[in-house]
């Protein structure tokens, strides 16, 4: 939270508008998931903070639809997905989709989206060292839920989003905007 709350103009404004909207918008993938999407990102980058968190967001918003600790649980456009998601991951340079050429366009775009957010935050906790406290995986994930990945805007510094249309240009402005404040300094 401390690192969400630090200059939110610059990215975490953005960054938490594309996490609600891609954990929790409208989507043809559920939120369970979603979030198993955001587990499977988090093993591949080894990210412990992560791959709790999420895991137990895929019970709670699942309702048991997936179970996190079994991929075959998975209806098989997920699987599909999950697999594609890793190759652009793990070897973007050689991402083959025709595994998904069955999936609408928008389904696709939208695993993506979630993706993206979490090779982002997931390296964000690596490199922070983000670790669980006693109680904290009950108690954030439930709140995570509840409140859809969405913070209250006085909680942010600013209390501003950047509101450039699309949230992954919000991300892009902010940290085009990042840049030129640095060089000025």
């Amino acid at each position: 939270v401390k690192m969400l709350l630090y200059r939110p103009g610059f990215l975490s404004g953005p960054l938490l508008e594309l996490t609600a909207e891609a954990m929790r918008g409208p989507s043809y993938w559920t939120a369970g998931e979603r979030e198993y999407l955001a587990m499977r990102t988090a093993q591949l980058h080894q990210c412990p903070f992560c791959i709790d968190t999420h895991a137990e967001l895929t019970r709670i918003a699942g309702h048991g639809e997936i179970d996190p600790d079994d991929p075959a649980s998975a209806r098989p456009q997920l699987r599909a997905v999950r697999e594609f998601l890793d190759m652009t991951t793990r070897t973007p340079d050689r991402v083959d989709a025709t595994g998904v050429t069955d999936l609408p366009e928008h389904a696709l775009l939208e695993a993506l989206r979630v993706s993206l957010v979490w090779n982002i935050v997931n390296r964000l906790a690596n490199a922070f060292g983000f670790t669980l406290r006693n109680g904290q995986l009950r108690s954030g994930t439930r709140a995570l839920h509840r409140f859809g990945y969405r913070f209250p805007g006085f909680l942010l510094a600013d209390g501003e989003t950047t509101g450039h249309g699309d949230v992954v240009d919000n991300l892009r402005h902010a940290r085009s905007e990042e840049r030129r404040v640095g060089k000025e300094c």
